[in-house]
């Protein structure tokens, strides 16, 4: 009975001496892996493609297959970069759609993308409000004006 209890106590022991994993911080979930776009949706209806139709609520499923593969990666540098992922859309097209540089602003609530033009000077910047960003997901939320009224476009990202 003594070993038994003296067994458990030194496993009870062991168990409670080992370290818990520590928490990754938000620049290490968005910096370890790259991200494939995997959703999206639009409030209220608009016409992002701008071809004269409104399209509200998901429009992830209404883009071109070639738009649903691509890549996003974030480096512990500041630069990122838009990949077409295994289907570009033009041929003749680059592989990278776009690159620049980003940084968390607000306490980390929010992305700051810096695009940059062909010519090497920004030519788009916009952010991104953190919805969610764990090990496995990225959901962000991208806020404009157009013609006086506001919208909101979420972005869902996956591994």
């Amino acid at each position: 009975m003594k070993k038994n209890l003296l067994v458990i106590l030194c496993l009870v022991s062991l168990l409670s001496c080992q370290k818990e994993a520590p928490i990754p911080s938000k620049i290490e979930l968005l910096t370890s892996q790259k991200w494939k776009w995997v959703g999206g949706t639009i409030s209220p209806s608009y016409d992002i493609f701008s071809i004269g139709v409104l399209i509200g609520d998901d429009y992830f499923t209404r883009t071109p297959e070639c738009w649903r593969d691509d890549i996003w990666v974030f480096s512990v540098g500041s630069k990122f970069t838009h990949d077409e992922g295994a289907t570009i859309c033009n041929i003749g097209d680059s592989q990278i759609y776009a690159q620049g540089t980003w940084k968390f602003e607000n306490q980390e609530a929010s992305i700051r993308i810096i695009e940059e033009g062909k010519d090497g000077k920004s030519n788009n910047n916009f952010v991104w409000s953190i919805q969610e960003l764990s090990a496995t997901s990225l959901k962000v939320m991208e806020t404009f004006k157009d013609d006086g009224k506001t919208y909101n476009i979420q972005y869902t990202f996956g591994h």
